[in-house]
């Protein structure tokens, strides 16, 4: 039992390196397949990249679509279907996206436009998860659902 508890404390102090299926191993109890999955390495967010909006719940934008770009600094900016705005936007763990205060102009467009708009923004501003997909395109899916971007120029 002593040498159980050096496990389960070194485990503590380095949790990060120390998984759960590695101390069931080490006390000689079978580790559930799931458990013995390893997490792949955190995916690094494309900073420096223009990121424009292909389709929003599946559906395809008509008109000039929103767009967004995170600079090295970690600043957000971008056109949000009708208005410029900007953000301090950074990506966290578990590939999360997170948004501070949005500064927006103030036009005002057509009411389809403005509701593509909010839907937009909303969807960034609500922690969402953010995926690379193998086709190169950025899958964004927060409160308004899945929004599928296309690298710009």
């Amino acid at each position: 039992m002593k040498g159980g508890l050096a496990v389960v404390l070194a485990c503590l102090a380095l949790a990060p390196l120390c998984t759960a299926s590695q101390a069931a191993l080490r006390r000689g109890h079978p580790v559930a397949a799931d458990e013995s999955k390893r997490r792949s390495p955190e995916k690094q967010f494309p900073v420096n990249a223009t990121w424009i909006l292909q389709t929003m719940n599946g559906k395809p934008m008509t008109g000039e679509p929103p767009s967004f770009r995170i600079d090295s600094a970690l600043r957000g900016s971008g056109f949000s279907g009708c208005n410029s705005f900007s953000t301090t936007l950074y990506p966290i763990g578990d590939q999360k996206l997170a948004a501070g205060a949005i500064a927006l102009t103030r036009k005002t467009c057509d009411k389809a436009v403005m509701s593509t708009e909010r839907s937009f923004l909303v969807g960034l501003h609500s922690l969402p998860r953010w995926d690379l997909r193998p086709d190169g395109d950025l899958t964004v899916t927060g409160a308004s659902g899945p929004m599928v971007f296309r690298r710009g120029l």
